[in-house]
């Protein structure tokens, strides 16, 4: 049996927060606040079509609440090669391959731990 997502960073998620999620017929809306063990914190926000992750987001946040990174899909950076997938910085909006809540809590673990 695979271990839960959740399990295997637990080192890293010190609470889960302010969930929220949604469930009618085939479409899944899940949003959560994680409390990371540096203090910062990610916001995920997921859509889930039949088993599917169609839309999500990521935004991890500093202790003050301002942005460190976010990744996302939505449509809005055609000219990114990665599009619709990309990366928000303080700084500007990139390519990036994370593309699920484990690529990114596998990223967070290696920069925080």
């Amino acid at each position: 049996m695979k271990e839960p997502l959740w399990a295997r960073y637990r080192n890293l998620i010190v609470s889960v927060i302010a969930v929220d999620q949604r469930v009618r017929e085939n479409v899944e809306q899940y949003k959560a606040k994680l409390m990371l063990a540096d203090g910062s914190n990610l916001r995920v926000s997921e859509v889930v079509v039949d088993g599917d992750l169609i839309k999500y987001s990521y935004y991890w946040l500093d202790e003050s609440g301002q942005i460190i990174a976010g990744w996302d899909n939505a449509p809005h950076h055609p000219e990114i090669k990665t599009h619709p997938h990309h990366v928000h910085t303080p700084a500007d909006v990139s390519e990036f391959s994370v593309r699920t809540l484990d690529d990114v809590l596998a990223l967070l673990a290696r920069k925080i731990m």
